[in-house]
């Protein structure tokens, strides 16, 4: 089965998540709220494809997964908290991060969306 996730069509329904700090992450500022859709497979199955958005804010995570996340609305600067790089990405570009990585995540716009695939035991 192909399920096409393309950027100049709608995204499936979003379910609110809440706080970022639902899903481990610590707010380093403003009140980053978070919503999903799966695409495949539950949150706790080794491989999954879904719909990421956030709202305006910043907050550091340590991925617990490897994911390969591609942005499809709004804009997102990466810094890898280790090495101190900082990416800035918007719609259409791509990132690849590895589980254990902690990131520091600074969402400027309103809203941030993404496509991603995470892999648990990458």
């Amino acid at each position: 089965m192909i399920k096409p996730l393309l950027l100049d069509k709608a995204l499936p329904e979003l379910m609110p998540i809440g706080s970022v700090t639902n899903l481990g992450s610590i707010v380093v500022e403003g009140d980053p709220q978070v919503s999903v859709a799966m695409t495949h497979g539950e949150p706790a199955d080794n491989l999954t494809c879904g719909i990421f958005a956030c709202t305006k804010g910043t907050f550091k995570m340590t991925y617990s997964f490897d994911e390969m996340a591609t942005v499809h609305e709004g804009s997102v600067k990466l810094t890898d908290v280790k090495t101190g790089s900082t990416v800035e990405y918007h719609k259409g570009d791509s990132w690849f991060a590895v589980k254990g990585t902690e990131v520091l995540w600074e969402i400027t716009c309103e809203r941030f969306v993404k496509h991603y695939m995470a892999c648990i035991n990458g």
